[in-house]
């Protein structure tokens, strides 16, 4: 009976999340189309994408293209399920590593403490819902870090652990830039390993795996430069990237999104959880689990986009500290009682997010797979009327345009700050928005006849650049919806569709 009450909650824990994961995703302004386009062009031309290749502003620049492989799978599931396959496939992933920290939880300290400790972290793991090659690093991420532990307690042998790094890190390399967390892992545990005397029988073996970790990671269509990115990646570019910003300055910027505020209550919380053990006089058992979670907690805080891995490694170490913390303690808590408190938060949580108003109701998005609704409707409008280029669109709607208008337009920007040059968007992209006499020389240099723009950019320069053009006598809003907006030049070519299509400016607020 016990047992098939443990597979009944952890059942329910797995669709609890995975209404968190079931959200339909603005392809208007992701990644997605990219990466989609990316791999049919490998499959279909065998062209690698090594350089800025959609766009007709810099595209002789070259790029390491460290997610192809995920593009090839992307593309692939697209073509034979949709974009709903996308979804399923983007939910499953990541069901799967939650499964895997959670098992690791569950061995270090027992269901109930891993149960509850998952139903905390799902505000961080869900934080990024869009499809992204970075669901593969989750993944491998949990693999890495349940084999480990597995290994440290000879229940995995070092022959298959060796041949599922090899392997891993082979395919990781070609998938996602965060491969680097696979030799990160292993080193935490071989530092882990010289602490303590019961482990150090693992350091010669692990720095077997280190090395053959690190070769592995050249086995990509860049060698060592691919192998490196990871260490380069992060440079000037000249453009505010979102997801690099700290959870600090994202908080003061959007202070209406409680994730921030939720990540630093959890950041301190496991901070506070780790006090106690380190104090205690085996702590040199958790030297691995304190460099992993330090180094997460940081990346975390610094940047918005480790949130996610946060919340996944959170899961085994708040449980472990937890454990041991009440284990412990002088002042003789009661197991029993201990159990049902978790119990009873585990399933009060869990009813509190499906409030109507909760902010983590999976419900208070738009609940679902595939793309947003309608969402295609601009780009179906573009190609029904036959409408030419060049376009000037801005950063968030580029990878959009790539997957529906390439090859027959090129883009001026995408969504890969890497793929342009610092000087294109602090001497182009950006002064031409902010400063018509900037605008009106681009223009003549690249003669637009098409401006294509996500409504709902935020930057400092957009909105007004978008008012400076409606209110334009050179330019006619032909189309709007919630998500983009097309505006064409006054010109013979245009002057049929702008007479059927023109939108009055009064709709926008201006006269």
């Amino acid at each position: 009976m016990a047992k098939i009450l443990r597979f009944l909650s952890l059942a329910a824990l797995l669709v609890f999340a995975g209404l968190f994961f079931s959200q339909k995703i603005l392809f208007i302004n992701a990644d997605l189309g990219r990466h989609i386009k990316n791999g049919a062009v490998l499959l279909e031309q065998g062209k690698l994408i090594a350089s800025n290749y959609y766009s007709y502003t810099e595209p002789l620049l070259p790029v390491i293209n460290h997610h192809w492989g995920s593009g090839v799978i992307f593309y692939l599931v697209w073509r034979l399920f949709g974009f709903g396959g996308l979804s399923i496939l983007h939910i499953l992933i990541y069901l799967g590593a939650l499964l895997l920290f959670f098992k690791v939880a569950r061995n270090a300290s027992g269901f109930k403490y891993a149960v509850f400790f998952s139903i905390i972290s799902i505000p961080l793991i869900s934080f990024r819902k869009e499809i992204r090659p970075e669901a593969f690093s989750c993944l491998l991420m949990g693999l890495y870090y349940y084999l480990l532990a597995l290994f440290e307690k000879d229940k995995v042998s070092f022959k298959v652990l060796s041949l599922f790094v090899i392997f891993s890190q082979v395919l990781w390399v070609n998938l996602h830039i965060f491969f680097v967390f696979g030799p990160f892992l292993i080193g935490a545990f071989w530092v882990g390993s010289l602490f303590d005397p019961q482990k150090r029988k693992f350091s010669g073996r692990y720095v077997i795996l280190l090395a053959a970790a690190a070769l592995a990671c050249v086995l990509n269509p860049f060698g060592v430069k691919g192998a490196l990115e990871p260490f380069m990646i992060l440079r000037e570019y000249g453009y505010m990237i979102a997801e690099n910003q700290s959870v600090l300055f994202m908080r003061a910027r959007f202070y209406k999104e409680a994730a921030y505020t939720y990540f630093i209550v959890i950041f301190f919380f496991t901070l506070l959880t780790f006090i106690p053990v380190l104090l205690k006089k085996d702590r040199r058992e958790s030297v691995a689990s304190f460099i992993i979670m330090f180094f997460l907690s940081v990346f975390g805080w610094r940047m918005i986009r480790g949130m996610p891995i946060f919340g996944f490694f959170f899961i085994p170490f708040a449980s472990a500290n937890v454990f041991k913390i009440i284990k412990d303690s002088p002042y003789r808590i009661r197991r029993a009682s201990t159990r049902r408190a978790i119990t009873a938060l585990a399933i009060l949580i869990p009813a509190v997010f499906f409030l109507s108003n909760a902010r983590y109701s999976p419900f208070n998005g738009v609940f679902g797979i595939g793309p947003y609704p309608e969402v295609n409707l601009s780009a179906e409008f573009f190609k029904d009327n036959n409408i030419k280029g060049p376009i000037f669109n801005n950063y968030d709607i580029g990878g959009y345009l790539i997957f529906h208008l390439f090859p027959e337009h090129k883009v001026f920007v995408d969504n890969r700050p890497e793929a342009y040059s610092v000087s294109f968007f602090k001497q182009v992209y950006e002064p031409m928005q902010a400063s018509e006499d900037k605008w009106h020389e681009m223009d003549g240099k690249y003669g637009f006849n098409c401006i294509y723009f996500f409504r709902h950019d935020n930057t400092t320069h957009a909105q007004p650049f978008l008012v400076n053009r409606i209110k334009d006598p050179e330019w006619a809003p032909v189309f709007v919806d919630n998500y983009s907006i097309i505006l064409l030049k006054r010109n013979e070519a245009n002057r049929a569709l702008i007479e059927v299509y023109e939108l009055p400016k009064y709709i926008f607020g201006i006269r």
